[in-house]
């Protein structure tokens, strides 16, 4: 009884750590500044010690290698350093903002949101 009790434990705290696991893999250099929504902001927010294409590009990679799609990117500036990017994976959307902060720093937010909320309140996602 006691094996099976240890073994019920150890799955609820995989789930747990599974559930409590960020969307995708940080890239490489990555660190978060900022970790909670304040009425209705970015879920996460930080900065990356490179240059905005390469931050771009580091993104692209983790969120696609972690199974989410991309539906669309919307170019933010003419000078092309921000940049919104919006994914898709099961029942969710995810929405990654990333922009230049100086030649050698970039800067990241995104946010979670159920892809049902969204078509039942009549927005974005149709």
């Amino acid at each position: 009884m006691r094996a099976v009790l240890t073994v019920f434990a150890l799955m609820a705290l995989a789930a747990g750590g599974v559930l409590a696991a960020g969307p995708f893999q940080m890239p490489i250099g990555a660190r978060t500044t900022k970790s909670a929504a304040e009425n209705g902001g970015w879920q996460v927010s930080g900065e990356i010690g490179v240059p905005f294409v390469q931050a771009r590009a580091r993104f692209m990679s983790a969120v696609t290698a972690a199974g989410w799609t991309l539906r669309h990117e919307i170019p933010l500036s003419r000078g092309n350093d921000r940049t919104i990017m919006a994914f898709m994976r099961g029942g969710y959307d995810l929405t990654l903002m990333v922009s230049r902060v100086s030649i050698t720093r970039s800067a990241f937010s995104y946010g979670i949101s159920r892809t049902d909320d969204k078509r039942r309140k009549g927005g974005a996602g149709r």
